[in-house]
């Protein structure tokens, strides 16, 4: 009999037993989900007959344990927000949702929507292109002119004193020291100009118009360059070099040739003219390639790290790959169309930027949970959440001494008023479950409750799937 005349049969079982109401909850139009037990592949000479619901024992058991957890959720949903969504899935088939096409606010969550249009545009192995050249290969050690410092948007390069400062542990970097080390090695000793450095990749808009000002006093993103290092902030080059405190450079591609220009000084080069930018000449000569870490790297970074720099620059690479204009707005277009493509659920989606730090950025559960069934348990965006209670990343220091630690991945997401986790968990039967939960607190700002909240049902999840073995109402074999 094949599966899908078995499948059949088997529905109208259950039809015949009065369970035909089921469907409504289990998907029967999905074939995959009516696939036999193992063993329950059998000749029709069985001990069971055709008509019994022996024949579908995932359909006996998955309403079983679908209500058991909708029991275990209640009374956890009950102190949620009341704008919230909430959906988890067991593969192709949702156990529970409360709102889940309803469009909220999803801090960093968001960041899921950036990793996807990335990986489907750019691809899980592209490199961002960084270069150091010159008009000429040096001659005799020298370099005439300027030695000129281009950004492909590469949002990792960095110095240690820099790196020394981030939160959650080391994150993946392309180092700045690294980049001097092969200048020097390529044989460059003299450079009769200065470092100048080319942010042209991208347009010149350092922040997102409708954040407000404080997002860039408070370090927490900006200001946005196709050349940037240290995150656009002015970091010391050097460590232990006395410098004033870090603020946003005025000129990030100035601020990166400087960089660059302490480091190779400090490796006995010797540079005539002061460090600067501007935009490179035409057909400039490679005396070095910087490729950045491949994009599944990046995207993990973003993810793992919530680096909202990585995000925004990721955008605008997007709207350079697609439209040629490294902005904002091409970029987040780029964003949608992928979306589209792949048909995941955009109804309500609203993007204003690619970090999620606009509270004008709009995104439903469904839509969430879709891009985590998308991509997988094992693929570049899965692959790159944080671990809960792990060694570093935003979950770092949450779900300690829980249950659930090391068995969650997932993406954080908090602002004074909304907070948000999606990701994945394994149960202790080893089921994966994708979920997506976003709250939002209305007047009242986010606090450790609603962070306990969110470990609570994911731990209610660990028991999945709380119902009878699937092998105790299988077909019974011929004696």
């Amino acid at each position: 009999m094949s599966a899908r005349r078995w499948a059949a049969a088997s529905a109208l079982a259950l039809s015949g037993l009065g369970m035909g109401a089921w469907g409504t909850h289990l998907e029967l139009d999905r074939e995959a989900d009516l696939e036999p037990a193992a063993g329950a592949d059998l000749p029709v000479s069985v001990a069971t007959p055709v008509m019994s619901a022996r024949r579908v024992p995932a359909l006996l058991v998955r309403p079983q344990a679908s209500r058991r957890l909708n029991t275990a959720m209640a009374p956890l949903m009950a102190k949620a927000p009341a704008q919230r969504c909430v959906v988890v899935a067991d593969g192709r088939s949702r156990v529970f949702a409360d709102n889940p096409a309803l469009p909220l606010p999803a801090a960093s969550n968001q960041k899921l929507v950036t990793a996807f249009g990335a990986i489907e545009r750019l691809g899980a192995d592209a490199t961002l292109a960084t270069y150091v050249g010159a008009g000429a290969a040096p001659s005799d050690g020298v370099v005439a002119g300027d030695l000129w410092f281009i950004g492909g948007g590469d949002p990792l390069i960095d110095t240690e004193p820099y790196e020394a400062t981030l939160k959650h542990g080391k994150p993946p970097r392309t180092p700045l020291e690294a980049i001097a080390d092969r200048i020097v090695a390529a044989g460059v000793r003299t450079i009769t100009g200065g470092v100048r450095g080319d942010e042209s990749r991208y347009d010149r808009e350092r922040v997102v118009a409708s954040w407000p000002s404080r997002y860039i006093d408070q370090a927490q993103v900006g200001p946005l360059s196709a050349l940037s290092v240290n995150d656009g902030r002015t970091y010391p080059a050097i460590a232990g070099a006395p410098a004033a405190p870090a603020k946003p450079a005025a000129d990030p591609a100035a601020y990166a040739a400087q960089a660059l220009h302490e480091l190779l000084v400090a490796r006995g080069v010797t540079i005539a003219a002061p460090p600067g930018s501007g935009s490179a000449p035409a057909d400039l000569t490679h005396v070095v390639d910087v490729p950045s870490l491949a994009m599944s790297q990046i995207v993990a970074e973003m993810l793992t790290f919530s680096d909202n720099n990585t995000a925004e620059l990721l955008v605008k690479e997007l709207g350079h790959a697609a439209a040629g204009q490294g902005s904002t707005t091409a970029g987040l277009d780029a964003i949608r169309e992928s979306l589209g493509t792949a048909n995941l659920p955009i109804d309500g989606l609203a993007l204003a930027d690619g970090s999620g730090l606009d509270l004008g950025n709009r995104v439903t559960c469904d839509l969430l949970d879709a891009i985590l069934a998308a991509d997988g348990t094992a693929g570049p965006i899965s692959a790159g959440l944080a671990v809960a209670n792990g060694d570093v990343g935003t979950l770092e220091d949450r779900y300690r001494g829980s249950p659930a630690a090391g068995k969650v991945r997932a993406k954080t997401g908090t602002l004074r008023n909304v907070s948000a986790l999606s990701g994945w968990v394994r149960s202790d039967k080893g089921h994966d479950l994708s979920f997506s939960i976003v709250f939002n607190t209305g007047d009242r700002q986010v606090n450790a409750g609603d962070l306990e909240l969110e470990e609570n049902l994911t731990e209610a999840l660990l028991s999945y799937p709380d119902a009878i073995d699937p092998a105790t109402v299988a077909p019974h074999p011929v004696p």
